[in-house]
């Protein structure tokens, strides 16, 4: 759905915000942008919205060369900005009315359309309301209500739940799950790392205007950490558990955390119980088999220390 080669932006011969950039985003993939500040990040989001020209490279979106032909690419687009501003005079109903005229949207269906963008957002309560009255948080309801109005393909959003309270954030992440299941392919950049991990589908990692790593969520975190963690609790006999998993064809490595063992396993996941096969069959007195969460602030630390073999 968004292809993106050799992409590169110069702001002047000492600032390169990017660096021949490449990336492949599919249709239907919650793709998620992390990085630090001054990384890239809305940079990149800027550019596949038209609203920044690069020094040069391609983009496409949806088949549609976007900067060749930025206007035949709007229809598909969803921009939303870390920073927005709103008219302050409108009511809720008559500030998504103003930019439904703005995408063209036929009259008969405006009413529908922004009935359904507000109850997305959780603002039908509100349809009636100043804009003026707005926390901050429904602000940025109300502005993600405006990105979704035209029914675009592609959601790009630039921190979108900067300014939404724990309980918002959580009701944001399982919007972001119903777009996807309606045929959305969103990108999004967020500093919010551990939460990213509960609706992200891919990431990519950038840092000075390079992209680290880019991929399906799995598969970074088996790159990464070389494969999969799996922690066994046991009632003793560690020393023998450890020989017995060595032995499997897929374990990498065995360490002692605790009463527990940790097994890095470097194959898929459907051939953990194998390994649990191998150690019941020895009578290794077995309490627990886990696998070990990894998060999105790990991942990013260990490849800002460039601890990657």
């Amino acid at each position: 759905m968004i292809s993106v080669r050799n992409l590169r932006k110069e702001y002047d011969e000492d600032t390169v915000a990017l660096k021949n950039l490449s990336l492949d985003i599919e249709e239907g993939a919650i793709y998620g942008l992390i990085g630090p500040n001054g990384a890239g990040k809305t940079t990149l989001l800027r550019i596949l919205a038209t609203l920044l020209e690069p020094t040069y490279g391609r983009v496409e979106i949806a088949g549609v060369d976007a900067l060749e032909e930025p206007e035949r690419v709007h229809p598909y687009i969803g921009f939303m900005s870390d920073r927005f501003s709103l008219y302050e005079d409108l009511l809720v109903w008559e500030y998504l009315d103003h930019f439904a005229r703005c995408y063209g949207i036929a009259p008969r269906q405006r009413r529908r359309l922004i009935d359904e963008s507000l109850e997305l957002v959780g603002l039908t309560p509100r349809r009636d309301s100043l804009v003026s009255s707005l926390s901050r948080g429904m602000r940025q309801r109300l502005c993600f209500a405006r990105t979704l109005l035209h029914q675009p393909k592609v959601l790009i959003l630039d921190e979108p739940a900067s300014g939404i309270d724990p309980a918002g954030r959580l009701e944001f992440r399982e919007l972001l799950k119903t777009l996807q299941s309606m045929g959305h392919t969103i990108l999004i950049s967020s500093h919010i790392l551990t939460e990213m991990t509960d609706f992200c589908s891919h990431i990519g990692i950038l840092e000075k205007g390079e992209l680290l790593v880019s991929g399906p969520l799995e598969e970074v975190f088996q790159q990464l950490h070389g494969g999969i963690v799996v922690r066994v609790g046991l009632l003793g006999r560690h020393e023998q558990a450890a020989r017995i998993a060595r032995t499997h064809p897929a374990v990498r490595n065995v360490t002692a955390n605790g009463a527990d063992i940790e097994i890095l396993f470097n194959g898929p996941k459907e051939e953990i119980p194998s390994l649990v096969k191998l150690l019941a069959q020895e009578d290794v007195p077995l309490i627990r088999v886990e696998l070990v969460e990894r998060d999105l602030e790990s991942i990013y630390l260990r490849l800002a220390s460039t601890e990657i073999s």
